[in-house]
Formats: C-alpha cells, structure tokens, sequence
C-alpha cells in the first residue's frame, strides 16, 4: 500500500492520528530525506502532489510544520550551529547537540513527531512580541510559557518554545510533552483536522540547561516563514490542479476558459516556487507576496 492508498483508506471520521499512522509511508516515499540533508526542490515536488491526495491539505500542512520550522532548527542543531555569539553560549553544548539529533533522526526516520510554538495570543505576527520568557536560576531553566497554535500538537513527543531572555534575545527551549506543570490544550482547524494543533500554558516551568537549544530565533525567522510560504503554495497549486482538473474532467458548469487562466497562474507560481527551491536564490518575504499579487492580478 502507498501513501495515497492509505490515505483513501481512512475513515472519513477519524483525522487526529492521521498524520502519525501515515509516517511510515511519508518516510518511505521520501518526504523527510530534506531535513535529513535532501533537496527542498524534491520535497516541493512532493508537496505539490501531496495537495492532489485525499486528506492532503491537513497532512501537507502537517508536513511543513515538521520540515519547514521544527526540523530546521533540530538539523541546526545537530550540525552543531546554536547560533551562539561572543556573550550568548550554550550551558553544555555536547550534550544539547547530541539531543538536538537525536530527535532530528527519530522525526526523520518517522518514529516521532516533534512540535514547534513560536504564535501567542496578541503577538500580531511579530518575534518582538513575544511574551512568553525564560531566566536561568539554580543551574536550571525557569520557563513561562503561553503558546496559542502549535501544529502537531496533539502526537508530538516534544515543543520547541521560542522565549524571550532577559537579555531580550527570543532562543528556542525544547519541553518534553510530560514535563511537570505543563498544561496542554487540544483543538482542530476544521479545513486541515489532520495537522492536529494544541495550546500550551506554564507557569515556573523547570527544566535542564541542556534543553537552551538555539539563541536569536528572530535572525532565522523571516527565511524560516519564506520556506514555509514556499512550502504552503506549492500545496496550494497541487489542491487547485485537482480540484480544476476534476471539474473540467465531470464537465460541471466551469468556463474552460477561466479555468485555463487559473490553471496558467497556478504553473506559474508553482514553476517560481521550484525555482527558487532549486537555485536556492535569497528573496524578501515581501518579494514573494508582491509576485504572488501581481500573478493574481492576471485573474
């Protein structure tokens, strides 16, 4: 059985263990090997079909929290960047390292799934917002945390918290999901039941030094959202092929020629996102959003 078979085997009620059921198969066909050193043009390719497949937008969406945000931080961290600087360093660098990829192999091999908060209530999109903060007292790490929209939150063994410090640097924190006082919170976006979503809370949160995984997040979080715009159009375009292609092919009542038009804009942002995957060219989140207004526009 492949990904698509499983998928279409599914229950049409069940959707909260979706994605993890679907991991052996995800990993078979290749869609982890990008944080496991691969090509992000191969996983967009991937993506783009994975839109096509029933239950494809909640699992594509899935996908990309685990690829995109929480498994690009764990490679950082297991090639040994912590973004690290002359007065920000890691308390016990060996052994956050070694944590770091050993969860980077497990998610990438399919055996777990790890989470990532950066969203809070009020923040308004922005890093500079965040409320949520940690101090160091005692040789442990004393976190408050109040996530509001943490994708795969209802599987996951684990988050990656961005906190602010008291220096005002916003560094990742990973929590295990039994950490002591940690208070969670499960809810569904009904257009995508399968990428399951939580809020978390807590209050004096102790944890190890080794878990101060990754200083400065706000460096890496414009071409992190950028991977993730890349990521969520080319499961966009996938959803669009099919549904367009299905009605022409039942011959509901579509223009052919409004579809056409559709389906030429569709390419070509498909044709730009794999471009840009493929010569890795550096482009301003803005920069993206204004080709995807002007693309629109021909509409």
């Amino acid at each position: 059985m492949n990904l698509k078979e499983f998928l279409s085997s599914i229950p049409s009620d069940e959707h909260k263990t979706v994605f993890r059921d679907a991991l052996p198969y995800l990993v078979e066909e290749g869609y982890f090997e990008a944080i496991a050193g691969g090509s992000f043009e191969t996983f967009h390719k991937k993506i783009y079909q994975l839109g096509s497949y029933p239950r494809g937008i909640g699992l594509g969406i899935a996908m990309m929290a685990q690829t995109n945000v929480a498994g690009r931080v764990l490679k950082f961290v297991s090639d040994g960047f912590l973004n690290e600087n002359g007065t920000t360093r890691v308390f016990q660098r060996e052994e956050t390292i070694s944590i770091g990829a050993r969860l980077l192999k497990e998610i990438s091999s399919g055996k777990d799934i790890i989470s990532m908060g950066v969203s809070e209530s009020g923040w308004k999109g922005r890093i500079s917002n965040i409320a949520t903060k940690y101090r160091i007292e005692n040789n442990r790490i004393i976190l408050s945390l109040s996530k509001s929209f943490l994708t795969n939150g209802a599987n996951c063994s684990g988050f990656l918290i961005v906190a602010k410090s008291p220096s005002e640097t916003f560094d990742v924190i990973y929590i295990a999901r039994d950490s002591y006082g940690l208070e969670l919170e499960v809810f569904d976006l009904e257009y995508a039941k399968e990428a399951t979503h939580c809020r978390l809370k807590g209050n004096d949160l102790s944890l190890p030094l080794k878990n101060l995984f990754f200083f400065n997040y706000q460096n890496f979080a414009p071409e992190i959202h950028l991977s993730e715009m890349l990521s969520a159009s080319a499961l966009f375009c996938g959803y669009v092929d099919f549904i367009l292609k299905t009605l022409l092919k039942e011959k509901k009542d579509v223009d052919p020629k409004i579809a056409g038009k559709i389906i030429d804009i569709q390419q070509l942002l498909y044709s730009k996102v794999i471009d840009i995957s493929k010569k890795r060219i550096k482009i301003r989140i803005l920069e993206w959003k204004e080709f995807i207004l002007t693309a629109m526009k021909r509409l």
